[in-house]
């Protein structure tokens, strides 16, 4: 890897990961503000919030990526063009598909990462994140509005419903589907 190389991919890491600190701080004051008068009502233990919270920076940064994966492409490639950097370095001889090679690289880079986050990070943190609004935020925490269920009842029978609630025992759009 050439020092062109190495500075763009580190400029490239540096803008993705300054913007997910710049913005999560954002949604987790929008979170607190719109959640402080549930929380403080139900008396909700501080450890309980201190995990929800940590569970929320996995999930919120998870449900982001993309999006600050296209911002920081724009912004550190736009701080680029402004500074001539970008001339400089075709005018140079280096062809313009050589000069995406840090792109590309940096964004395989993140999406690795986003793939481990969402098969082994994101799951947990969603389950805690979902746990705690259903055991402390709604107002009735046995009842779960179900939607789009799927079960087996056995080896070759399945049934399916699109919404289910437990209250009720009401489930609509029911289908039971028997394989041979």
């Amino acid at each position: 890897m050439k020092i062109i190389d190495k500075y763009i991919l580190k400029r490239y890491i540096v803008t993705f990961v300054v913007m997910l600190l710049m913005f999560i701080p954002i949604g987790i004051v929008i979170d607190v503000a719109e959640k402080i008068n549930k929380i403080l009502e139900t008396k909700v233990p501080f450890s309980a919030v201190a995990i929800y919270y940590l569970d929320f920076i996995v999930y919120f940064a998870n449900l982001l990526f993309p999006i600050f994966l296209f911002l920081s492409v724009i912004w550190f490639t736009s701080k680029l063009a402004n500074n001539t950097e970008i001339i400089a370095i075709l005018s140079s001889g280096i062809s313009f598909t050589r000069f995406l090679r840090p792109y590309i690289i940096g964004a395989t880079m993140v999406s690795l990462f986003a793939l481990i986050m969402g098969f082994f990070l994101v799951p947990k943190a969603s389950k805690g994140f979902n746990d705690f609004r259903y055991t402390y935020l709604k107002n009735n925490p046995e009842v779960r509005q179900n939607s789009n269920v799927f079960r087996q009842i056995s080896d070759d029978e399945f049934i399916y419903v699109s919404n289910f609630n437990s209250i009720s025992q009401t489930a609509f759009n029911f289908t039971l589907e028997k394989f041979d």
